[in-house]
């Protein structure tokens, strides 16, 4: 698929779920935070687009270090990881979280395949860190607004989303 056509996709695929949950009833509460890390332009704007569906305020991250500066900056209620960031990977991203005793959900979005997905899945739970989720690029849409709204949901009411 030429870059043209697979961005008209992305569009219409946006343009529909924007229109699935035009009528959904809104979250109580501040909206929380949530951090998107991808090094894919495209990716970082279809999942900050659903994760605003879902109730969060949404900061982007491009880069490992990016990631680390608003990290720093910033409290985050979830963070979607992509596996792949150029010179530096999801599994360092996963070590800075546990280092920094990050304790909201995470949630794996990457086109890496499924071993590498378990495999960092497998780390993070020995780093202690919460993952909710795993998702293989081009990833179900509805599948992750849901999940992102039952962690949203989750926390409006004072719960922690533990992953399984």
């Amino acid at each position: 698929m030429r870059p043209l056509e697979f961005s008209r996709v992305v569009h219409l695929m946006l343009d529909q779920s924007v229109n699935e949950i035009h009528d959904a009833e809104e979250l109580p509460g501040i909206a929380q935070r949530l951090l998107v890390i991808d090094d894919d332009t495209v990716h970082r704007m279809v999942l900050t687009r659903i994760a605003k569906q879902a109730g969060y305020e949404v900061d982007e991250a491009s880069s490992y270090e990016a990631a680390r500066r608003l990290l720093g900056e910033s409290v985050y209620a979830c963070v979607t990881l992509d596996l792949s960031l150029g010179d530096h990977g999801g599994l360092e991203v996963l070590q800075f979280l546990a280092q920094a005793k990050f304790e909201a959900p995470i949630i794996v979005v990457s086109g890496s395949d499924d071993a590498v997905r378990q495999e960092a899945l497998m780390v993070a739970r020995r780093l202690s860190l919460n993952v909710c989720g795993s998702f293989a690029k081009p990833m179900s849409l509805s599948h992750l607004r849901e999940l992102l709204r039952e962690i949203r949901k989750r926390q409006v009411v004072g719960l922690t989303p533990r992953g399984a």
